[in-house]
């Protein structure tokens, strides 16, 4: 009897023998936990792209939406037709270009204010053409009204262009004599 149990406790020391571990074993463990692990990270990371990618082309889609309103907005003769919508577009970018020169100067005298005030009456008459251009339709005296605002801008961003540029003459002769 006694050998069996020696053989018994021989045996049950060499498995739980820390000196030589069941190196198999514990690798088999190691190997479920991080398979484990992966499959749990693999699943968020998924998880999360999908999301990402839901949230993605929401927001795309929204831009895109909003994009086409603003046109529709920015450029309202567009979808009277294509000629007003470009003429509209050229008078735009004028405004702006000629606008820009304008604070190039620097300038923020009395005649800069008082082409604010003006290019601010001709937004008032142009809302006014945009609203009666919704409501009675494609006019051609609403039309013309809506060119010749933009026309009017330009003139008078002009004149303004030439003040200024009259008034620096003039204070550059002053200081010549």
């Amino acid at each position: 009897m006694q050998g069996r149990f020696e053989k018994y406790l021989e045996e049950q020391g060499r498995l739980l023998d820390v000196e030589s571990p069941d190196d198999e074993k514990i690798w088999n463990a190691i190997s479920a936990e991080l398979t484990k692990s992966r499959r749990l990270r693999i699943g968020l990371l998924g998880t999360a792209a999908m999301i990402l990618f839901l949230v993605s082309s929401v927001t795309a889609f929204r831009w895109v939406v909003k994009q086409r309103q603003a046109d529709d907005v920015n450029y309202p003769l567009r979808n009277v037709s294509e000629q007003l919508g470009r003429e509209e577009n050229i008078f735009r970018i004028t405004v702006m270009r000629k606008l820009d020169e304008v604070k190039e100067t620097g300038e923020k005298g009395k005649d800069y204010y008082s082409m604010m005030e003006q290019l601010e009456q001709i937004d008032r008459q142009y809302k006014t053409y945009m609203d009666d251009l919704k409501e009675l339709g494609n006019q051609p005296k609403i039309l013309k009204g809506i060119i010749r605002c933009y026309e009017m801008k330009i003139r008078v961003i002009e004149k303004t262009l030439n003040e200024i540029e009259k008034s620096r003459h003039n204070e550059n002769e002053k200081h010549i004599l």
